[in-house]
């Protein structure tokens, strides 16, 4: 089973934290498209999951994935603010070149930590280890442990 995790910064000059998850776990930031793009060709893994809202709300302020997580006491940041239009921009157009070769799935990494039991070491890198988040929701899901909340996987 080979998993990529992706945190998705809004920008290419920010940050991206990128987590492969196989028979090993490598973690490191990636920035443009292309270099995202070509680390996941050179691993071609059976899933990856990316940490990016795949688009917007069709009425009002969120997306009923969303909903369902602030209802569950977690915080998305809305997509409406310019910030994070630019990620869901981003994401909408990477995710649309992955589909056409992977299976892609839409993650939530901070519901994920927290329905993992897991926290962060300070001395670990924020993105990686959100990518690393990413990935352990993509095994989950892969192995059937996992909750769709319309379109945002969760592990269970």
């Amino acid at each position: 089973m080979k998993i990529v995790g992706l945190d998705l910064s809004g920008m290419e000059k920010n940050d991206t934290g990128f987590c492969f998850l196989g028979n090993k776990i490598e973690t490191k930031l990636l920035h443009t498209d292309q270099e995202i793009l070509d680390e996941i060709d050179k691993i071609s893994p059976d899933l990856i999951a990316v940490d990016a809202p795949f688009s917007f709300p069709v009425l009002g302020t969120w997306r009923p994935g969303e909903a369902t997580l602030i209802k569950r006491g977690f915080r998305p940041v809305n997509t409406r603010i310019p910030s994070m239009a630019l990620l869901v921009d981003r994401a909408i157009a990477l995710v649309a070149i992955l589909r056409k070769k992977y299976q892609v799935i839409e993650v939530y990494s901070a519901a994920s930590e927290r329905l993992l039991g897991l926290s962060k070491e300070p001395r670990k890198n924020k993105d990686e280890y959100e990518a690393l988040l990413c990935a352990l929701t993509g095994k989950a899901y892969l192995e059937g442990e996992y909750e769709n909340l319309d379109g945002i996987i969760v592990p269970k």
